[in-house]
């Protein structure tokens, strides 16, 4: 999971405050999706999720977090600019805490899922959203480019692999959550991870903001994608259908689960907490046989660039 903070890479965040908590906000706006924008093979798989006890739990803790933290994370980030980057802050100050999904969010998607025996979790930030996916699983595995976040991942006891060498096994399950817009080459990403899952009920889990504004950092700044996602479209439904229909199932995932969740970052002096709206979808790699013989797999007849045209 991406740390940077977020507005960092020009993307406009939901921000909230404590008064929102005392006042009972419905935070049901978070999973809201107008289901007849979607695209029907999307729509079949589209399930609403709701604000659950794990996610009030993490707004909370954010809301909790008190302001001479605050002001103490701020002059140390400040000090520290010089000489880092804001994921390698965020990791040393252990700021910028995200949150995905639930433990039940991830069960539910995981249930169709054939195998539990390798999970691996690309760009894995500091742990705390791989904890929610690992349980079951006998080997856990994960990918980080931030040399301060390895360093925790690896005290939580999971195996770190390169970023280049991950490719080199299979897994039952691969999840790549917010990573797609923070990469150079996504659609790359997509592929290897296909290739790597396990035939025949291997998993994919991907979380993508949307709507879509790709960026990598690199070193203190953030530079454009070299090869960002072709995805078309305006609205969220428009761009979570086409980057469903027209990206991952012609490559060959099924889709299995699709949702929209809050992607969730622990606040600043400014604001307690930031949220941006994530596509999360899990998508099976089906057997051989039926990958080439009549499988459910979508031919890429993508239509024209018309902001409506994905809907139907």
């Amino acid at each position: 999971v991406s740390t940077q903070s977020t507005g960092s890479s020009g993307i406009n965040a939901e921000y909230g405050d404590k008064m929102e908590l005392e006042y009972g906000t419905d935070f049901s706006y978070w999973y809201n999706v107008d289901q007849d924008r979607l695209h029907p093979a999307v729509r079949a798989k589209f399930r609403k999720h709701k604000y659950d006890e794990e996610t009030e739990e993490f707004v909370v803790n954010a809301c909790n977090i008190s302001y001479f933290k605050h002001v103490s994370d701020n002059f140390f980030s400040l000090f520290l600019v010089p000489f880092l980057g804001a994921t390698s802050r965020n990791a040393i100050l252990n700021r910028g805490v995200m949150f995905v999904g639930s433990s039940m969010l991830f069960e539910a998607m995981l249930e169709p899922c054939l195998h539990r025996d390798s999970l691996l979790d690309i760009g894995a930030g500091s742990g705390n959203v791989t904890e929610k996916l690992a349980s079951g699983f006998t080997e856990v595995f994960v990918t980080e480019t931030c040399p301060q976040m390895v360093n925790r991942l690896t005290a939580r006891g999971y195996t770190v692999l390169g970023i280049e060498n991950w490719v080199e096994r299979s897994y039952s399950v691969i999840s790549c959550l917010n990573v797609l817009d923070r990469c150079h080459r996504p659609l790359e990403m997509l592929q290897s991870m296909y290739n790597c899952l396990k035939e025949g009920g291997g998993m994919a889990i991907i979380a993508l903001v949307l709507p879509y504004n790709g960026s990598v950092e690199v070193g203190q700044e953030w530079v454009a994608q070299e090869e960002p996602l072709p995805i078309r479209g305006i609205s969220f439904e428009q761009q979570l259908s086409y980057f469903c229909n027209y990206i991952l199932q012609p490559m060959g995932f099924q889709l299995s689960y699709v949702t929209k969740v809050p992607y969730l970052c622990t606040g600043d002096l400014h604001n307690k907490y930031y949220s941006l709206s994530d596509g999360l979808i899990a998508a099976t790699v089906p057997p051989e046989d039926e990958v080439h013989n009549g499988g459910e797999t979508v031919v890429d007849n993508r239509p024209e660039h018309t902001d409506s045209s994905v809907e139907e």
